[in-house]
Parts: C-alpha cells; sequence; structure tokens
C-alpha cells in the first residue's frame, strides 16, 4: 500500500509518497506566495492540487491520503485563516489565562477579528482538518489521544467562553478515516477515489515520523521553532519544561521549545537571497553561513546549537532526577535536518547522536504511520512506527569538527618553528567569532549601522574577493582596508576591545608540548594580531614565558600573507627559510607564502593537532 501524505507548515506544504514498508518515493514541497494572506489555507489548496500533479502518476497506485498540520491554526470554511502565530490581543491573553485550551483563545480571536467570517461559516476548523473537508465533504475534528481534551476544548469550556459549539466539528481519534474523497476533490484535485485520514497537528506526526513512540526516545523537531522531545513513562510537570501527552497511551512527551528558531535562520536566509539577487535554499544558506565563520548567519547557528545543547542537557537532567530512561541518540526532523555539514557540527556541539529516519520531513511518515494504522494493517500507533520508521544517516558526537592534520613539508635541517596563535594554538570557536566581531561591532557603531549588517557586508566582500582571486582568502585587516580603515586604526581596535581570558584558560597540554619542542628548536610567534592580545592570548593558555617573541600586526604594519612579518620572523631567530617549519590553522595566510619562501608547512585543524607536532617531528628524524 502507497500513502499520499500532506503536511501544511507555516510558510510550505510538504507532499510524498510513502510505501507501507515506509519507503519515500517520492517528494516535494512549495513554499506559499504570501504568507501573511488572510485567506492562506486557500493557498494550501492550490500547493496541495499543483504538488498531487508532481506527484501523482498512473504507476504508483495510492492507497490512501493523510494530512497533517501546524496548530492551533484556525480556519473557517472560506479558507479565513488565522495562524498558531498571529499575535493575540491583550484582552483575549487576558480572559483565556485560566484556561489549558490552546484553541479556545484562537476562537476567540477568530471571532472577534472576523465576525462576518465566523456568523457565515457553519464550521470553523483546525488548520488540517479543513483540507480532510475539502476532499471529503466531511467535518472533524481530530483529537490525538484522549488525555489532550484539556489542550483542545471540551463542549462545557467552550460554552463557558461563549464559543457555539455546533460550529466546532466533533472529536474522532487518530486513524479515523473521514471518508472517501468526493467525485467534485477527484476532478479538482487529480487524486485517486481513496479513504481520506486526518493525522492532526504537526507535532503529533513529527513524533510518530521519528518513532519517538517509546520511553527515552528523542526527537529534535526544527521548524518555524524547535522543540526537543524526550518519550517518557510519567509525566514530569516543572517551569521551563512542557509536558503533554503522547499519542501513545500511557505514555507522556516533555519538551523544552526553543522560540523562533527557524524563523530567525530564515529571516537571514531571505537577507542574504536578496544580497545575492537569487532565492537561496535551505542548504545554501547554511553553507553560506558555515563557509565563514564570521557572519551573522555562523553566529546564528552557533546560538541555535547553543540552545539546543543547553535543552537536551536540561532533559538529561530532568530524566536523571526523576529515573527516566535517556537514550544518546536524537532523531531529527525539519528544515534544518536537510544539510549534513549543520547536522555534523549540531552533534559535535551538543554532545549527542544524531539521527535521520526515512526522511527529514517525519511528518510525512508520521502521515503514513496514521493511515496504515488507519487501514488496518498495523494494530496501534506504536506498532506502525516502530515497523516503517527507520535511520537513514547518522552522526555522531565524538567525529571531530576540525580539518585533520595536513603535512605539506619539513625541513630536513629545521631549526625554528612558527605559530599562528589564533585557533592554532587554542581551539575555542566563540574566540575566534568574538575576535572578528568585536571589532566589526565597534565598527558598525562609529558608521551608524546595525552590527548584523556590518557582518553582512565583511561577509558578502569577502566572499566576492575569494570569487575573483581563484578561492584564496582575504585576511580581516587587509578587508577592512578596503572600508577605510587603516592598519594602524585596526591595531588599536585589536588592543582596546580583545579580552581573551573571557574566554581562554591554561592549557596543561600545550604547555607540555612546547616544552618539548624548545628542547630542540627556536619557537616563535606570528599572528595577524597586534602583540598585546596576543600576548594575553598566550598569557591565558599559560605559554607566556615560553614564547618570549611575537611578531603582531603592530610590528610589521602588514597582514598575513604579507612577507614582511615572516621575515622579521627568519630575522629574530636568526634563522634561514629553509630551516622553518610555519604551522598554522590557514593555509592561505600562514603557509602558502613560507611555501613559497623554501618554509616547511603544517596545516592543522586546532590545538588538539599541535600536541601531535612532538611525536610527528621526531618520527620524521628518525626516518
Amino acid at each position: 500500500m502507497n500513502i499520499l501524505c500532506a503536511d501544511i507548515g507555516t510558510t510550505s506544504l510538504k507532499m510524498g509518497i510513502i510505501s507501507q514498508k515506509g519507503e519515500v518515493l517520492c517528494s516535494v514541497q512549495k513554499f506559499f506566495s504570501n504568507q501573511n494572506d488572510s485567506f492562506l489555507a486557500n493557498q494550501w489548496l492550490l500547493a496541495f492540487k499543483a504538488e498531487c500533479a508532481e506527484l501523482i502518476e498512473n504507476s504508483v497506485q495510492i492507497s490512501a491520503i493523510c494530512i497533517s498540520g501546524n496548530g492551533p491554526t484556525v480556519v473557517s470554511e472560506s479558507g479565513r485563516t488565522l495562524l498558531w502565530n498571529n499575535p493575540l490581543s491583550e484582552e483575549i491573553k487576558k480572559s483565556t489565562q485560566k484556561t489549558k485550551s490552546l484553541y479556545i483563545p484562537q476562537f476567540l480571536a477568530f471571532k472577534k477579528y472576523f465576525p462576518d467570517e465566523w456568523n457565515a461559516s457553519k464550521y470553523i476548523f483546525s488548520g488540517p482538518e479543513f483540507v480532510v473537508y475539502k476532499l471529503t465533504g466531511n467535518a472533524i475534528s481530530v483529537l490525538p489521544e484522549k488525555r489532550f481534551e484539556t489542550a483542545y476544548w471540551n463542549k462545557t469550556e467552550l460554552e463557558k467562553f461563549g464559543i457555539e459549539t455546533e460550529k466546532i466539528p466533533e472529536f474522532v481519534p487518530l486513524g479515523h478515516n473521514a471518508g472517501n474523497a468526493t467525485k467534485a476533490a477527484v476532478n479538482e484535485f487529480g487524486i485517486p477515489e481513496v479513504p481520506v485520514f486526518c493525522g492532526g497537528p504537526d507535532f503529533i506526526t513529527a513524533l510518530l515520523g521519528t518513532a519517538t513512540v517509546e520511553p527515552g526516545k528523542l526527537c529534535d523537531r526544527s521548524g518555524s521553532s524547535e522543540g526537543i522531545n524526550l518519550c517518557a513513562e510519567k509525566p514530569v510537570f516543572k517551569e521551563g519544561f512542557r509536558t503533554l501527552p503522547s499519542a501513545i497511551p500511557g505514555l507522556w512527551n516533555i519538551s523544552v521549545i526553543i522560540p523562533e528558531s527557524g524563523s530567525i535562520l530564515n529571516e537571514y536566509k531571505q537577507e542574504i537571497s536578496q544580497i545575492e539577487k537569487k532565492e537561496l535554499s535551505w542548504e545554501e544558506i547554511i553553507d553560506y553561513s558555515l563557509d565563514d565563520k564570521n557572519s551573522e548567519g555562523y553566529r546564528i547557528l552557533c546560538e541555535l546549537s547553543e540552545s539546543v545543547k543547553n535543552a537536551v542537557l536540561s532533559l538529561k537532567k530532568l530524566a536523571q532526577e526523576n529515573n527516566l530512561d535517556f537514550c544518546s541518540t536524537m532523531n531529527v526532523t525539519g528544515g534544518q535536518a536537510k544539510n549534513e555539514r549543520w547536522l555534523e557540527k549540531k552533534a559535535f556541539d551538543c554532545n549527542i547522536n544524531l539521527e535521520v529516519c526515512n526522511t527529514p520531513d517525519s511528518e510525512l511518515t508520521g502521515n503514513a504511520v496514521v493511515a496504515l494504522y488507519g487501514l488496518g494493517i498495523f494494530e496501534n500507533l506504536q506498532e506502525a512506527a516502530k515497523k516503517i520508521v527507520f535511520g537513514t544517516k547518522k552522526f555522531s558526537a565524538n567525529q571531530t569538527q576540525t580539518k585533520k592534520i595536513k603535512i605539506f613539508k619539513i625541513p630536513q635541517n629545521l631549526k625554528t618553528i612558527i605559530f599562528d596563535i589564533d585557533s592554532t594554538l587554542y581551539t575555542s570557536p566563540a574566540y575566534a567569532f568574538e575576535q572578528v566581531d568585536v571589532q566589526l561591532r565597534y565598527w558598525a557603531k562609529k558608521r551608524g549601522i546595525t552590527a548584523r549588517e556590518a557582518r553582512n557586508e565583511i561577509s558578502e566582500f569577502r566572499k566576492n574577493w575569494t570569487k575573483q582571486h581563484d578561492g584564496k582568502k582575504i585576511s580581516l585587516g587587509n578587508t577592512l582596508k578596503n572600508f577605510g580603515v587603516t592598519i594602524q586604526e585596526s591595531v588599536e581596535m585589536r588592543k582596546n576591545l580583545l579580552e581573551p581570558a573571557n574566554f581562554l584558560s591554561r592549557d596543561e597540554k600545550l604547555i607540555e608540548t612546547i616544552k618539548i619542542l624548545k628542547q630542540k628548536y627556536k619557537i616563535i610567534c606570528v599572528t595577524n594580531n597586534p602583540v598585546l592580545p596576543a600576548r594575553k592570548t598566550l598569557d591565558a593558555l599559560g605559554i607566556s614565558e615560553l614564547i618570549p617573541k611575537i611578531i603582531g600586526l603592530d610590528t610589521s604594519g602588514k597582514s598575513k600573507p604579507a612577507l614582511e612579518p615572516f621575515q622579521l620572523a627568519l630575522d629574530e631567530t636568526d634563522s634561514k627559510a629553509e630551516e622553518c617549519l610555519s604551522v598554522g590553522d590557514r593555509y592561505d595566510m600562514d603557509l602558502s607564502l613560507p611555501l613559497e619562501m623554501g618554509m616547511g608547512a603544517i596545516l592543522v585543524g586546532g590545538v588538539s593537532d599541535v600536541y601531535l607536532l612532538p611525536k610527528i617531528l621526531k618520527e620524521f628524524c628518525a626516518r
């Protein structure tokens, strides 16, 4: 059996055909042209029709249709839409502050904002049920599990708030057959005359589609917002956590919500699309952000991964305190689950294994779970989820996030090692970002623009410069020169603004490494920072006394990869180029010119690679 599955998101409609074995036979996604449309639900129907035309072929037999969607969104018969995230008036909030229902405030707001629509409409629907009604002519409301009634509504509470109960369709359970598609729907949408099921809220279908249906199972669901969810055998109610029933009787879902996670990233996506003069995909915007570690996008990604890390840790602590099971792998779903580089970073940053299931759009698989249960293929939802959901890609928490060490050349008669400092003698993404960003914030303030605008401007300049120079990269100092900031001004900014001790701490392993190297080699540092913040960095790491000389930006007045700083290092150590080894984390800045000068060069991904140098050099000398 093959299920035509559709999920109505806040900004797009996703559809796919999923087999009884959980195979995604085909899928498509269309974004709504105007997300602020008051009749957005009618755009859902247009997208549904267009996507059906792309997906349905004579060679693929459709056995059923299942629809899920965002909520608590409210829709009238004419398609008038009040989205779940539309702001409600203070009057509505105040009048409904004692109800636990997520829908009653929405019903009241719809009734107040659109009284004519409310009165004219025989039924008022939740989002996905509106589409089910348009396909079958039958009005229903899906209650995911009987314990959800408090979060939804009951007749007594509807009457208490003056909501006409006859306008709100009766509850049916997940897996309820709403009826076959009508002849009119078959003709309008090009669908077969098959049973139509309602998967209910996308939150539920996402959990079903990631098989988060057993105690201890974890799911990271990202969309406009993001939720880290734990399936638990008992409820725990505590501030900072949202505890709701699971769709599986007897189980619960405890979550930490990260508001506007995807919305923030989407806003940045639109911003960069305008700069690039083309619409960027989610994958492209994440690649764009990861490629420039001082871009606004990278800052956003770091904040998001930090939020997820804190959410996972808080859930883990809650589980330990309450004797709840807690898995070492978290299933991921949503737009952010479609970029492997982002998932690698997220797994590393959050120190938890991540896994993508049948499709990153797990709501679609969840719809298949509901329909296959409704068709009687499986006895219950839990069995259906466990049978058809499977992992496709795994991202380990233990994988390295740094470049692997690369040896370009080691001099036969090595006497001197020239170290870069930043992101070479320490590994701290936060400080690496702050070093550049603190200058951009200062520069932005002087220019009367926002830090965000400054980041985007610098990022775009560097990107275009790289395109025009055969993939080479440009330093921040040389970048700022193109915006009228002199090297001296750059020096003063860094002297006054950089405080490495706020980010770095004493590194005993590095201290021991430098001590071993000093027994045989002269050690000097060449950095694009001025000497003062560079010295502060060595102080914080505990190696300042071991490296007495630093060639900084203010020593030569030039940024790497200029010749002058490297020549000064040779003069200071009384060394020839062919006797020196340059060690750094950036090929263009730290290694390309030294290699041209005749030096050796080793590319490192961070301080963990520097720890290996004594062994590497010892093995080289033993050859």
